[in-house]
Parts: structure tokens; C-alpha cells; sequence
């Protein structure tokens, strides 16, 4: 029977030990979880900082590009506008052309008269009204002398006028369209400076673009890594579980076995008064729906509720206002599964760090009925791992560790390895 009891409490101490060195695992893996939830924090706090710069970064871009649009109807504006009045340019030199012709025409005509007076031998009025047989033939001859010359100037003179006319106008064209010429060239020059500007803000825009991409690929990065995390720790509690199960179990045999043999025993075993007995309530199960002691006796004002929207997850418990030291109770029996006690930064009020995988100084129970609670945020914690604890039994201490803005205990319920609301307990 000795025997049996060594094996069993042998077996016992290997599952302490195995339970030991896995909570050193899962503290590192709860840590890095931690970890990797204050970076996703911070990431996406960054991402919406990037992701409002690349928004106000397109509307410059986009306002950049209404304005060369802008300028652009200017330009093809000043285009029609040059386009038309070299067509009324052509038209005035038209007119020009033609008004030349007709005093070209009168030209001729006058040349051929006095082509003809001189043929008749005359070089001039004077001559011409000289040569007169008589007074009548004098009138006549003055009377056409000054005809001619009337017409002549008159006709000559009347183009002249309407030759000046169509002249000046042309000029003031041809002043509209270098003025339109220089417009266009200024608005062109600033079309091309505005292209510039565009494409310096078209780097910018892709450089915030390629910053936002880079943190997005980190979080879905992290979120994945966060997701293994979650499930590597699942594992471990189900197994802990299991071999919690297990370690029940062989000690219930262990009893049974132990009272088979006292019975059978009884008459030679009458001075084995010293023989250890093994616990049986290790196997004993507790109804999730009574016997649960409020870890924080007195203390019920809730600071933090289950489920409470975070900016990067829900609460995975309920946060009770106790005041710093105030002392914390196992709210049923169960085993230390972990603990840590190793954070020091016990009242950071605000300075949030990682230790304990972000509870900082806790306690991790499973409990008999397989429900585990977890209690955090401890100045310093009163159990260690593989401890046996009963419902009601000091822990710790109220404290500010790990990712904590201010004195409070996080009190934590996980059953099947999923967060629930532990209020349901009471």
C-alpha cells in the first residue's frame, strides 16, 4: 500500500512539474499575446492616421487636377477665340486686296485720260484751257479738265478712306490675337507648372498609399500570429484539463483502492494509524450555479463590464474598483495552473507594460468542474503554480500590473477555454 501511495504521489509531483514548465510556456505565449495586442493598439491608431493623410493627400490631388482642367478650357477657349480672328484677319485682307484693286482700276482709267490729253497734244489744264478756238470751246475744256480731275480725286480718294478703314481694323485683329497668343502662352505656363505640382503630390499620395499598405500587411500580419497564439493557448488549457481530469481520477482510485485495502486489512493494520490518506476531495465537482465566492468580499462596484467594447477587442471579464492592497480571495476551489509574480511596475497608472502577458501579477485557476478564472493586475500574489487552493482562500492583492490604467482587480471566467461573463457565476 506504501508503495501505491508513492507511485501516486510521484505521478502527482511529475504533473506539478509538467504543469510548471508548460505555465512557463503559456506565460510566454500570453505575453506575446499581450504583446501583440498593444502593437495591433497602435497600428491601427497609426493606420487611421495614415489612412486620413492619404484621404487629404487625394483631395489636393484632386484639386490640383480641377484646376488644370480649368485652365485647360481656358487654353482651347483662347484657341477658338485665335482661331476666329485669323479667319476675320483673311477676311479683312480680303477687303484690302480688293479696295487696292479698285484704285489699281481707277489708276488705269486715269492714266488712260491723260494718255489721251496727251496724245491730243496737251500737258496740261493750262494748256488744255489755252488751246480753247474760242470762249465757248474754252468753258467746255475747263468744264472736262475739272470733271476729270473731280472724279478722279473723289473716287480715289472715297477707296482711300474705306482702304484706311479695313487697315485699321485688321490691326486692331491682329492686336487681339497677339493678346490672346500671350494669354494662351501664360495659361499653357501654368498648366505645365500645375502638372508638376500634380505629380509631386501623385508621389506623395503613392509614398502614404505604400505607408498604409506596409501597417495594414503588419495587422493582418499580427492578426494571424494572434490567431495561432489563440489557439496554441486553447491547446495548453485543454490539456490541462485533461491531465487535471486525469490526476482526479487516479486519486479517486487511489481512495478507493486505499479504503479496499483498509477494509480487507483492518485486523493487521491496526497500528498503520500513520499511513497517509489521500485527499478524495480532489474529485469532488462543484455546481457552476452555486458555492462561488465573490473574490473581493465587500467590495462590488464594477469599473469595467464583460463584453464591453474595446478599440481592439471586447473585455474577457469584469473589472472590480477595489483600492490598492485591498486583499483577493479564490472564488472556488481549483488548482493553480499559473501564476506570476515577477512584474514590478505595481502601480503604473498608466504606463502599461506587458508582463504576465498583460495581466501583470495574476493567479490562474481550473477548477474542479473544469470552469478556470483568472485574477489580475495583482500587487503581488499570495499561491503559486500547483498550489491546491479551496473556495474562499487568500490569493493576492489588489494592485495596477501590467497593461492596467489604475488600481482594480480584472477578474476573468473561461469556460471550455472561451471567455464568459463571470457575473454568471453568482
Amino acid at each position: 500500500m506504501k508503495k501505491l501511495l508513492s507511485v501516486l504521489l510521484m505521478a502527482a509531483l511529475l504533473i506539478g512539474c509538467v504543469a510548471s514548465a508548460a505555465a512557463t510556456d503559456i506565460g510566454d505565449l500570453e505575453k506575446r499575446q499581450a504583446e501583440l495586442e498593444s502593437q495591433q493598439q497602435q497600428e491601427k491608431e497609426k493606420l487611421d492616421q495614415q489612412n486620413a493623410a492619404v484621404e487629404e493627400q487625394q483631395g489636393e490631388v484632386d484639386k490640383i487636377n480641377e484646376q488644370i482642367e480649368s485652365v485647360s478650357i481656358e487654353i482651347r477657349t483662347c484657341h477658338q477665340n485665335i482661331i476666329k480672328i485669323e479667319k476675320d484677319i483673311a477676311s479683312k485682307q480680303t477687303e484690302i486686296d480688293k479696295a487696292n484693286q479698285k484704285i489699281e482700276a481707277n489708276m488705269d482709267v486715269l492714266r488712260q485720260r491723260l494718255k489721251a490729253i496727251y496724245i491730243a497734244g496737251d500737258v496740261s489744264s493750262l494748256e488744255v484751257i489755252l488751246g480753247a478756238k474760242d470762249f465757248s470751246d474754252f468753258l467746255d475744256k475747263l468744264q472736262v479738265v475739272q470733271y476729270v480731275s473731280n472724279h478722279d480725286e473723289e473716287l480715289i480718294n472715297k477707296i482711300q478712306v474705306q482702304l484706311d478703314a479695313i487697315s485699321k481694323e485688321k490691326k486692331s485683329l491682329e492686336a487681339d490675337k497677339s493678346d490672346l497668343e500671350d494669354e494662351k502662352a501664360t495659361l499653357e505656363t501654368k498648366q505645365d507648372e500645375l502638372n508638376t505640382i500634380l505629380e509631386e503630390n501623385k508621389e506623395v499620395l503613392e509614398s502614404l498609399q505604400n505607408d498604409a499598405a506596409k501597417t495594414q500587411m503588419s495587422l493582418d500580419m499580427s492578426e494571424e500570429e494572434l490567431a495561432g497564439l489563440s489557439a496554441e493557448i486553447q491547446e495548453y488549457y485543454r490539456k490541462q484539463r485533461e491531465a487535471l481530469a486525469a490526476q482526479q481520477e487516479a486519486a479517486r482510485r487511489a481512495a478507493e483502492a486505499q479504503q479496499a485495502a483498509q477494509n480487507s486489512d483492518s485486523g493487521d493494520d491496526s497500528s498503520s494509524g500513520s499511513t497517509p490518506v489521500v485527499d478524495s476531495g480532489a474529485a469532488t465537482q462543484i455546481d457552476a450555479g452555486g458555492g462561488w465566492v465573490w473574490p473581493t468580499p465587500g467590495v462590488y462596484t464594477l469599473t469595467a463590464e464583460f463584453g464591453e467594447s474595446r478599440s481592439y477587442e471586447s473585455h474577457g471579464g469584469v473589472d472590480i474598483g477595489a483600492s490598492m492592497g485591498t486583499a483577493i480571495y479564490a472564488a472556488n476551489s481549483g488548482t493553480v495552473v499559473s501564476s506570476n509574480n515577477t512584474c514590478t511596475h505595481v502601480s503604473s497608472g498608466g504606463n502599461w507594460c506587458s508582463c504576465g502577458g498583460g495581466y501583470g501579477n495574476f493567479v490562474w485557476i481550473l477548477h474542479d468542474n473544469g470552469y478556470e478564472t483568472i485574477y489580475g493586475h495583482m500587487t503581488t500574489t499570495a499561491v503559486s503554480t500547483g498550489d491546491r487552493v479551496s473556495a474562499g482562500q487568500l490569493i493576492g492583492y489588489v494592485g495596477s500590473s501590467g497593461w492596467s490604467t489604475g488600481p482594480h482587480l480584472h477578474f476573468e471566467l473561461r469556460i471550455g477555454g472561451v471567455r464568459s461573463n463571470p457575473l454568471s457565476l453568482f
